[in-house]
């Protein structure tokens, strides 16, 4: 076994570095290469930093869908309060 991941190595296994998925001898292996090549080090930053402001783009996304459907909730009682089915025939 090759005790030195490559960058082509390095550059595939980026993600599952940042999401915490390698084993703890790859992940150590991992950490040597980072610390060894400014390169693949540049590009497990960048990644990280994308992921991070992909997933905080996600989470304001869904926030604004919940309040939207908030707002269509509350629009929705307030025309039920203002014009009450009539009981009865027509």
């Amino acid at each position: 076994m090759k005790m030195m991941p490559s960058c082509r190595e390095i550059s595939e296994q980026a993600s599952d570095y940042l999401d915490q998925d390698l084993s703890p001898w790859q992940r150590a292996a991992f950490r040597m290469h980072l610390l060894m090549c400014v390169y693949c080090r540049r590009h497990v930053k960048h990644l990280g930093f994308t992921v991070a402001t992909l997933g905080k783009i996600a989470s304001e996304e869904k926030a604004r869908e919940n309040d939207d459907i908030q707002q269509i909730i509350a629009l929705i009682k307030r025309q039920q309060k203002e014009s009450p089915e009539q009981k009865g025939g027509d």
